[in-house]
């Protein structure tokens, strides 16, 4: 049977290149296994960039239905400083929307409804793509699986949206980079837990943040990180740990959640493939990259992912494996940056390394100033996909390190010059560190 494109995987990702690519006239072929969405946690949030892309694809109405809330941003609540830290999405000009959340069994459903709306969208549900073939140059054959029959399928490409642990990926021989890093609990508060319901809060001072956001008038979900540890299990108890540290207002709704709620949960993989496409075979969502949900950049980047795939279509109509050259290299960039950014994040929040402490209270210094907001904002958001925007920002936040250093050794009653000198090479192999790690990315992700 011939089609346009078959794309593997139904969930967000899928749903959203089976919208955008229905808008080149492309006649489009989704593959859904079908998915327990009861006790899975995964993407809630959209950044502002993500909402613009739902407008642009004509979905968002159904997507701001009731019971979704828009977010303006995020707050952060260091232990050590009751003093809030906001960070306001509008303050980056690039921002035309607030963002958005709402339970991910929602936002999956009703996209893949309004796929299903779309006249040039099929959907083949409890199937999977079981075997690839590229031998002819001119098209690739696809084999669909269900319950009872295989069908095989002959299409301009294959788009693998089947997650981080993609079959389609291994079948197109593409190689791939995987490194477990936590697992995440999550469950459902009271949105009083929330000092501020439009805003979604971030508390850090614990052994990692606490990331806690609404996802409905009434309800928000709190996300505790629990490092990978080879020896042993992550439990609850992990999840009390952290309470702990966090205020006693925010303590006291929080703590009967944990004792009486079953937990949803995901294990956090840092997944990179090797190449974002091969032959007539594309990579988007997770099966092209995940990383640590610290920033919350999954669900928008699977949006950004399927406007880039579209517009690089639409302009090398005539060849495409021109046009996923194209892709790859419009997406590349991105990539290094999200993974780049997550990962100096989390080594900065998480880290015990007092030269990482010293650049954490360096950037709380920078998101207390005017100028930190906009152009972290920007990049946390991915309106900003540029690596030499990020180096930029993490030069920034280092001398506002040094500066806030030098101010705490000023104000000690000893100055001790060795500490100062101590704190100064800290600060460099933090840099050195990092750009080792910025490099690796690049040579990750080609």
């Amino acid at each position: 049977m011939d089609v346009d494109v078959v794309i593997g995987g139904g969930g967000v990702a899928g749903a959203v290149t089976a919208l955008a690519l229905q808008q080149l006239g492309y006649q489009t072929l989704v593959v859904e296994p079908g998915l327990n969405d009861d006790r899975r946690l995964a993407g809630e949030l959209l950044h502002p960039p993500g909402v613009a892309g739902l407008a642009e694809l004509g979905v968002l109405d159904a997507l701001t239905r009731h019971p979704a809330i828009p977010v303006k941003g995020f707050c952060v609540l260091d232990a050590d400083d009751p003093k809030q830290i906001r960070l306001p999405y509008d303050a980056v000009r690039a921002h035309s929307t607030p963002g958005l959340s709402l339970e991910h069994k929602l936002i999956r459903q009703r996209l893949m409804q309004a796929a299903k709306d779309r006249p040039l969208v099929k959907f083949v549900e409890n199937a999977r793509v079981t075997h690839v073939d590229q031998s002819d140059r001119s098209h690739v054959t696809v084999q669909v699986t269900g319950p009872e029959t295989a069908t095989q399928y002959r299409c301009q490409f294959l788009v693998a949206a089947d997650g981080a642990s993609s079959a389609i990926r291994r079948f197109a021989g593409i190689g791939v980079r995987n490194r477990r890093i936590a697992t995440i609990f999550g469950y459902r508060v009271p949105i009083s837990a929330l000092p501020d319901r439009d805003y979604g809060l971030v508390l850090i001072g614990g052994r990692t943040p606490v990331l806690i956001y609404p996802i409905n008038e009434s309800e928000a979900r709190i996300m505790f990180d629990i490092p990978y540890d080879a020896d042993r299990k992550p439990t609850s108890e992990d999840c009390l740990k952290l309470v702990a540290s966090l205020p006693s207002s925010v303590r006291r709704e929080i703590e009967p959640v944990i004792a009486t709620q079953p937990q949803m949960s995901a294990v956090i993989h840092e997944v990179a493939a090797q190449q974002l496409t091969s032959g007539r075979v594309v990579l988007v969502g997770d099966a092209a990259v995940t990383c640590h949900p610290l920033t919350a950049t999954g669900m928008t980047l699977c949006i950004t992912d399927a406007l880039l795939l579209r517009d690089a279509i639409a302009d090398r109509r005539h060849d495409v494996r021109q046009a996923l050259e194209l892709h790859r290299q419009r997406r590349r960039w991105r990539q290094v940056t999200r993974l780049s950014l997550a990962e100096t994040l989390r080594d900065v929040f998480c880290s015990g390394d007092e030269n990482l402490r010293i650049v954490r209270r360096g950037v709380l210094r920078y998101w207390r100033s005017s100028s930190g907001p906009p152009a972290s904002l920007a990049l946390l958001s991915t309106a900003d996909g540029r690596l030499l925007a990020l180096i930029r920002e993490f030069a920034t936040v280092l001398m506002h390190s040094l500066v806030g250093e030098l101010s705490r050794w000023k104000q000690a009653r000893k100055r001790q010059n060795w500490a100062l000198g101590e704190s100064l090479y800290g600060l460099a192999s933090v840099l050195a560190h990092q750009l080792r790690q910025i490099r690796g990315k690049c040579r990750l992700v080609s």
